[in-house]
């Protein structure tokens, strides 16, 4: 039902001549679609009045005085006057006290009508909107006790904030009203949110999506919003309005069920949302590297260098220094955008490495259909890979104790035939020339020291059965270091313990004992003292400033052997991935086998290998499990 205006029009000009056809205007004003009350006298209220018309006989105080009283009692009042009163004096009392049109005679009754038709749409237009108004009110009072409500500035200013809203991030309406919503907001929707106000509000859209508050304990509360723009009469942004609703606790019933189906495959795998965040890690993940909870996970720093394979070799995923969550959330996208096609790789302060081939998975999330959870899955191949390199460098070290073992048996067969006619000549020489007895002396020895490079080398050979037993360090040591002597001495002095080693070295057999294989043991110290000779061979360094120390101490749980050279060192490039196959090791000198090999023999042995740059030069430290004869209790 259309509202009527209610007009109510004071003539005096009626009293005088008691009939309504002497009025000019009052033929003109029965003609308009309103409520018109047509009188003498001036109205006592004015609550209820839209237009009021007054035409006095004379203009005096009292009409001024009953506009400035209607207009006081209802502002929305829309008033004229028609007077034949003329007067700049008279005009401005009649602005002053808030008059809307103020008509002067003689003027014909059309323009009365005109005038007063604009001022009913004008009053019918004010209604509306009052109306409208009301019901706005209304909507907004009806929200606020079932919604959140924020309402701001085009500028993001706060302006308005409903009980509900303050009561669940803990903040007043005083703290509230005039921050800027930035304040309220999780901070990684900042950018979002502004160019969601640049681009789509400003073009008509409404958006609605999930967006983080942050409460005033600094925690995010999960809301479903609705954000939509109120314009101007120019069609500018002037406000903005959001609702929303409370939806953590779906949020969380949401995340333990994505948790639980994690939960149940046996790889280790971590949860993104639809923004690309890691949120969850099954408990595979968080007990495989020591954590209860995925918030302490995700804070710490990443102890691990990841690398992917590439056609080149390994590369970098990402920089050192990285929290575990910017590690797993770089690695997500690298993977989900296929950029990664080989396998990950992580390599710890030991050196030791893991392999993963990784996969990414998607699926719609239950509480807003246009987005989605991600699910990256890490597989772990290690065991084959071990498998694998295991395979591997037992086929070269059979190969490397085959050649040995012939190598000693052809050196010992003319060693024998030396040594007995020695012995002939030696007794003839006896009963003929005393004096040259002297000479078989020297002679002897060096037979002497033949032997026991055979004997090292056989032992070197492995020709008896591989088979976890109880070794002496020291004398691993000592064989391997028997091996290298000849090419040592010319090159650099070798110290075990702080003594210059040498053929007549002797240790306690019984010390610093390691449940292991000495043959593999012994091609540890090898390769790595080796290495070290290589390096010393370039000639960089003169011969009195050389070194290499090999420091052994034991304890009751461990053996530590460092083996410490001031060769220069190894090259940053090359330390990291120092115990990858090949990485290491001239083939035109060595025997062609790398640092690799020494790191799956400590492995097998259950220890630990380390390398780093120090004093100039390269540091290994190898850590054995000593083993302690237990015996039996009658």
């Amino acid at each position: 039902m259309l509202e009527k205006i209610r007009i109510v029009y004071v003539s005096e000009w009626l009293g005088h001549h008691n009939d309504i056809h002497s009025d000019p205007f009052c033929n003109a004003l029965s003609e308009l679609n309103a409520d018109i009350s047509v009188q003498s006298t001036i109205p006592i209220l004015f609550d209820e009045i839209d237009l009021l018309i007054l035409y006095p006989m004379q203009m005096s105080s009292v009409i001024f005085d009953t506009i400035s009283q209607s207009k006081s009692e209802n502002p929305a009042i829309k008033t004229v006057v028609i007077s034949s009163a003329h007067g700049s004096d008279l005009f401005l009392q009649a602005i002053d006290v808030g008059v809307d049109k103020y008509l002067l005679k003689p003027l014909l009754p059309s323009a009365v009508l005109k005038v007063t038709e604009r001022l009913m749409r004008q009053s019918l237009e004010a209604k509306n909107a009052q109306q409208a108004y009301k019901q706005i009110n209304l909507m907004f009072t009806a929200i606020s006790k079932m919604s959140l409500l924020i309402r701001m500035e085009e500028n993001g200013l706060i302006i308005e904030v409903n009980d509900l809203l303050c009561r669940l991030l803990g903040y007043s309406s005083d703290t509230m009203i005039g921050s800027h919503w930035t304040r309220f907001v999780e901070r990684r929707f900042w950018v979002f949110l502004r160019t969601l106000v640049r681009e789509r509000l400003k073009s008509g859209d409404i958006h609605r999506g999930v967006i983080e508050l942050v409460n005033a304990q600094g925690k995010p509360v999960t809301v479903d919003s609705t954000i939509y723009a109120i314009r101007d009469r120019h069609g500018e942004i002037d406000e903005l309005v959001c609702i929303a609703q409370d939806v953590s606790e779906m949020n969380r019933a949401i995340l333990a069920s994505m948790e639980k189906l994690i939960d149940n495959g046996s790889s280790l795998t971590v949860l993104f949302n639809h923004r690309y965040e890691a949120v969850v890690l099954n408990q595979q993940y968080l007990k495989s590297n020591g954590f209860e909870s995925n918030e302490a996970f995700f804070a710490s720093d990443s102890p691990y260098s990841w690398m992917v394979e590439t056609s080149h070799g390994l590369e970098k995923i990402v920089p050192g220094g990285c929290t575990r969550r910017a590690v797993l959330e770089s690695i997500f996208m690298q993977v989900y955008k296929d950029e990664i096609k080989g396998r990950i790789i992580t390599i710890d302060d030991r050196q030791n490495a893991q392999y993963y081939t990784v996969h990414v998975s998607s699926m719609p999330n239950p509480m807003i259909q246009s987005e989605e959870y991600h699910i990256l899955y890490f597989i772990d191949v290690t065991p084959i890979e071990r498998m694998k390199e295991s395979q591997i460098n037992d086929a070269k070290l059979m190969s490397v104790g085959r050649l040995a073992a012939g190598i000693t048996h052809e050196i010992n067969t003319p060693i024998t035939y030396i040594k007995g006619n020695l012995e002939l000549l030696q007794m003839e020489c006896e009963e003929k020339i005393p004096d040259a007895l002297s000479l078989f002396e020297p002679i002897q020895e060096g037979i002497a020291r033949i032997e026991s490079i055979v004997s090292s080398m056989y032992e070197f050979a492995g020709t008896g059965k591989e088979e976890m037993q109880p070794c002496n360090i020291y004398m691993s040591i000592t064989y391997a270091l028997r091996i290298l002597l000849n090419r040592s001495k010319h090159i650099v002095p070798i110290r075990v313990n702080g003594e210059v080693f040498s053929r007549n070295s002797l240790y306690d057999q019984n010390s610093c004992v390691t449940m292991g294989i000495s043959t593999r043991l012994e091609q540890v110290w090898i390769i790595i003292l080796n290495n070290a000779l290589d390096e010393y061979e370039k000639g960089i360094i003169s011969y009195e400033k050389r070194y290499i120390d090999i420091d052994i101490s034991c304890t009751q749980e461990w053996i530590t052997v460092t083996i410490a050279d001031n060769a220069g060192g190894i090259p940053e490039s090359m330390l990291e991935g120092i115990f990858d196959f090949a990485i290491s090791g001239d083939k035109k000198k060595s025997m062609g086998i790398g640092l690799n090999v020494a790191k799956a023999i400590i492995d097998k042995h259950g220890g630990y290998v380390k390398v780093s740059n120090e004093n100039h030069g390269a540091k290994f430290e190898i850590m054995l499990k000593t083993y302690e004869e237990k015996h039996d209790v009658v």
